[in-house]
């Protein structure tokens, strides 16, 4: 091989090079308009769409009970391994108290965890289903 063929390899194969990168930078700006923290935002949303979907016992129901009776059907769903939203602004005090003494038996008696997380709202969730992060009230919101 002659001086003047490596030389033209060389050349080649840098431009070959620069093509290439070229093609991937074009690509990444063609393909979608979104920015990597988006691509990434994107991507753990999906996992943790599929580690929910994949447990088909992690549902969240809802309640507003109006009368202390309707404790029980709470935590036979938590019994269930669901989770639970309890709003107890239909209760009087007195009655809400007593619905937040019996789920939290209930949710001692399964390992669960039980969360206020807003003014006479509470969070309960059994053993299976985890919860991260916290919620932060102020005094003038506790007392209500």
């Amino acid at each position: 091989m002659g001086y003047g063929e490596k030389v033209k390899k060389w050349f080649f194969e840098e431009d070959d090079d620069d093509v290439y990168e070229n093609q991937e930078i074009d690509q990444e700006e063609d393909n979608g308009k979104t920015s990597l923290f988006e691509k990434a935002k994107s991507t753990k949303t999906t996992d943790a769409m599929k580690a929910l979907s994949a447990n088909k016992d992690s549902h969240l129901i809802l309640f507003e009970p109006r009368a202390y009776k309707e404790t029980q059907e709470i935590a036979t769903y938590l019994k269930q391994k669901r989770a639970a939203v309890v709003n107890l602004h239909r209760l009087q005090k007195e009655q809400s108290k007593r619905v937040i003494d019996f789920l939290s038996g209930v949710i001692f008696a399964i390992e669960g965890d039980i969360q206020q997380i807003g003014p006479k709202i509470f969070l309960c969730t059994p053993k299976n289903i985890g919860v991260s992060g916290n919620i932060t009230m102020d005094e003038s919101e506790k007392e209500e």
